[in-house]
């Protein structure tokens, strides 16, 4: 925030993981403020296993654009007339879904490698890695907001989030329905 005007700061985009079950009250009100400030915060809802069965602040917000990779979409259960259920002891899920299995990003020099788990697998050279979920969705949907607000510069963060969540709606064919769809929102 206190660099968004100097560098024309628009986006902001998170990928925060968390086992800790109580909210986190200055995180959520600090994604809030952005908001209001008219920064986008897109974050990844975080990578549901079956265990825990919750979303992490601060994808909980209402307020900003919440992410969940499209091929963990059938820990969810869409219900009739496009209302999403996710199980009865958790948040709503996702705003948006995003692919976010196997995709090739930058190798920290500092990442950890579990070889019982084959991580040596993923690994694409000395500089890139495949990996998967939200962190890997979310960066797509913040490139999108990008290109959305460059197109249509006084969009709000409430108006991007509005055409970007009615372009995914708009799938065809409507089992896509609620994937990123890059060029409806830019149509």
């Amino acid at each position: 925030m206190d660099n968004a005007r100097k560098y024309n700061i628009r986006v902001v985009n998170l990928s925060i993981g968390t086992n800790d079950r109580k909210p986190n009250i200055p995180l959520m009100d600090a994604v809030n403020t952005l908001w209001y400030q008219g920064i986008v915060v897109i974050a990844a809802a975080g990578n549901p296993d079956g265990k825990r069965n919750y979303l992490p602040a601060p994808s909980i917000s209402p307020r900003i654009i919440t992410v969940g990779a499209w091929e963990d979409k059938f820990l969810y259960q869409t219900g009739t007339h496009g209302n999403s259920i996710f199980r009865k002891d958790t948040p709503s899920p996702p705003d948006i879904w995003a692919p976010g299995e196997n995709i090739i990003s930058v190798l920290s020099p500092d990442y950890c490698f579990d070889l019982q788990n084959r991580d040596t697998k993923k690994v694409v050279d000395e500089h890139y890695i495949k990996m998967s979920g939200t962190s890997m969705a979310t960066p797509m949907v913040s490139g999108t907001a990008a290109l959305m607000l460059e197109k249509y510069p006084n969009l709000t963060s409430d108006g991007l989030k509005r055409k970007l969540l009615y372009s995914c709606r708009q799938q065809v064919p409507p089992d896509q329905q609620g994937l990123l769809n890059i060029q409806a929102c830019l149509a």
